[in-house]
């Protein structure tokens, strides 16, 4: 017999929870149903990293190209949308089994602190996004000199 460990994820398993539980409200009180729910919606992994000076949010975005994805930040938050297209040459029908998610995304992370919106860098390479949001002067720490008296 064979087994297979997996990693637990909460927080992934928590915002698959969420996205589950809106789309039946949706659906339930006749709200709209757009496609990413009927088929599914995905969030692809990310990770968020604090530094002294910046964010540095890396983002699992294999199969997207650049183009497909946009990023905004507005307020704080940083969002991170975009679509996987299913295989543009390829029919559904020959599948036997598609594991992968498609269709649009979108993540809003709302950063800690004051950043400074005009020095944002985000590069592509190899499927992983990878964007550096530097902190506002006034959000990074400071060394306070004490003075004798």
């Amino acid at each position: 017999m064979a087994s297979e460990l997996s990693r637990w994820e909460p927080m992934r398993e928590l915002s698959n929870l969420r996205d589950e539980m809106e789309r039946m409200f949706r659906q339930a009180f006749g709200g709209e149903v757009d496609e990413t729910s009927l088929a599914g919606a995905w969030s692809p992994a990310l990770d968020v990293e604090e530094t002294e000076d910046a964010f540095e949010i890396h983002l699992e975005a294999p199969g997207i190209k650049p183009d497909d994805i946009e990023l905004t930040l507005e307020e704080g938050v940083l969002t991170i949308s975009g679509e996987r297209r299913f295989y543009a040459d390829k029919s559904e029908e020959g599948f036997r089994r598609v594991e992968r998610r498609f269709g649009r995304f979108h993540r809003a992370l709302r950063l800690p602190a004051p950043v400074d919106a005009a020095k944002v860098e985000a590069t592509y390479r190899d499927g992983l996004l990878s964007v550096r949001v530097p902190k506002a002067e006034a959000a990074k720490p400071r060394k306070i000199e004490i003075k004798p008296t």
